[in-house]
């Protein structure tokens, strides 16, 4: 089948544009024959591709990434690696897939932070768990919803009243907050950087190589500009693109979260804070107010405008309406910040399931899925694409396990009813959570 739309990614994104520029790796030139082929180097492609390359030290693995390493979707998202879903206090009766949802995320956690250790990777990974934060009286009810789960879960936590909060972060901002150790908070295009470039030997690494036609038959092949791809056997690790790879049609769909970053904050202004450790905060109202940073290099990165588009290439329109929103967060968080901070405004897509189960598990004999993240991509994604590649090589485990009773996405409506769809939901969930903004 051919492939007639690819990823398009622009060059906004903060976290890669305050990085050293890097060499990439060459594209394909030629034709090649490998055992294993995975499609996309993001935080899922990454995992499936080093899993695949341990497990089978002499095999040949190919991972191919349309555009660079370090710009799509995982190294554009907030820098959290969590290990507590967000829903918690949503779902407390179905325990049993909370607890295999941590199980999962935590076993990514600890994989990652085995990778930054021994290879060394530079991507201010700090182990200060992340803030929940809520300022009005309904978000301060999510909160305790969630402390209801933490305690049925046996989770440790620590509540934060308005001077807490105000202490650690420099906010007067919010009423209350949840404290929960686990989460780690990252650079996210540095990490990915790191993971890519330490990838096991036997694995090839080819940026800028859009796949462009696919066929899926007892071998897949994968044609690229510059050269055919003979697999044994294939990962599908594209998330958002998984439609036009003939892969789970009207079982995604996308949505953009928009994000900027400040330049690095003055002496003045650092004082002003209270000189605070590095922090993440989240809103108790996913929709309502924006998901913050404030990083180790003392930059603050706010997201929180949502749209309805398909693609990363947004319109500078829609950037300037997310930068003027996350500019006045800002003033109204960080009144001590003088003049305008922002130095990049971005954007980057989320792939969800109407039932937010993982687009995870067999498509063929020798192909498998590992995408949906529903906004946790990167540890769903990580572990999503190391089990493929297990579960590609017939290993079992509790973790496998865990991920396949998660279920599997439900069917969507056809365009543009979808699209209309998710617009109102996204309008409406903003307009019923605007006390938290």
């Amino acid at each position: 089948m051919k492939i007639d739309r690819l990823p398009n990614h622009d060059l906004t994104n903060g976290w890669t544009n305050i990085l050293e520029q890097r060499q990439s790796s060459p594209p394909l030139t030629t034709d090649i024959r490998v055992d294993m082929l995975v499609i996309g180097a993001g935080a899922a492609g990454l995992a499936a591709a080093r899993r695949a390359a341990e497990i089978h030290p002499n095999r040949t693995v190919a991972l191919v990434e349309a555009g660079r390493l370090g710009d799509g979707a995982s190294a554009r998202n907030s820098g959290f690696v969590i290990d507590l879903p967000h829903n918690v206090g949503a779902d407390l009766d179905d325990l049993d897939t909370l607890k295999r949802s941590l199980r999962l995320a935590r076993a990514a956690r600890k994989h990652l932070d085995e990778m930054v250790t021994i290879n060394n990777i530079e991507c201010q990974w700090s182990r200060q768990g992340q803030l929940m934060g809520a300022r009005s009286q309904s978000g301060e009810k999510v909160l305790d919803a969630f402390i209801k789960g933490l305690d049925l879960l046996g989770e440790t936590y620590s509540e934060m009243d308005g001077g807490a909060v105000h202490a650690r972060t420099g906010m007067t901002y919010y009423r209350r907050a949840i404290h929960t150790p686990g989460t780690v908070l990252m650079q996210p295009a540095a990490l990915v950087r790191g993971l890519g470039e330490s990838l096991p030997k036997n694995v090839s690494f080819y940026e800028n190589t859009p796949v462009l036609e696919i066929d899926y038959g007892s071998k897949v092949i994968a044609i690229t500009k510059g050269g055919k791809i003979t697999a044994d056997r294939c990962i599908l690790a594209v998330n958002g693109f998984a439609p036009f790879l003939g892969h789970l049609k009207r079982k995604i769909f996308t949505i953009q979260a928009f994000a900027s970053m400040t330049r690095a904050l003055t002496d003045d202004e650092q004082a002003a804070l209270g000189n605070p450790a590095d922090w993440g905060l989240v809103p108790a109202m996913a929709f309502g107010g924006p998901t913050m940073r404030y990083t180790m290099d003392k930059r603050l990165v706010m997201r929180s405008f949502w749209g309805k588009r398909q693609s990363d290439v947004v319109r500078s329109v829609e950037y300037r309406r997310s930068r003027d929103l996350q500019l006045r967060q800002i003033r109204d968080r960080f009144p001590m910040i003088q003049g305008d901070p922002i130095v990049d405004t971005w954007t980057g897509q989320l792939g969800l399931a109407s039932n937010f189960a993982p687009g995870f598990g067999k498509v063929r004999e020798n192909v498998w899925s590992a995408m949906i993240q529903n906004g946790v991509g990167m540890t769903k994604g990580t572990m999503s694409g190391m089990l493929a590649a297990d579960a590609l090589n017939g290993i079992n485990s509790q973790l496998l396990e865990d991920i396949t009773a998660m279920g599997v996405p439900g069917k969507l409506p056809p365009q543009p009813i979808l699209s209309m769809g998710i617009w109102a939901k996204v309008k409406w969930w903003e307009w019923s959570q605007r006390a938290e903004r």
